[in-house]
């Protein structure tokens, strides 16, 4: 994904369902699950569990920008 492809100057309503995503989503202090994520550095897909098992880990699911 590049960074025309991730930024835009107006949003609206439609493919992505965010209603779901606040009611779905795990809570504060909820254990999150392992997914695979690509790793900025290095380009390599990473699952979480490696990231965690190296120390804290945070998590940016989108911006408000």
């Amino acid at each position: 994904m590049n960074a025309d492809e991730y930024n835009y100057d107006t949003w609206t309503m439609g493919g992505e369902n965010f209603e779901s995503f606040a009611t779905e989503a795990p809570k504060v202090t909820s254990r999150a699950p392992s997914f695979p994520v690509e790793e900025l550095s290095t380009g390599k897909t990473v699952h979480m569990k490696q990231l965690w098992q190296k120390g804290i880990t945070i998590i940016e699911f989108g911006s408000f920008t």
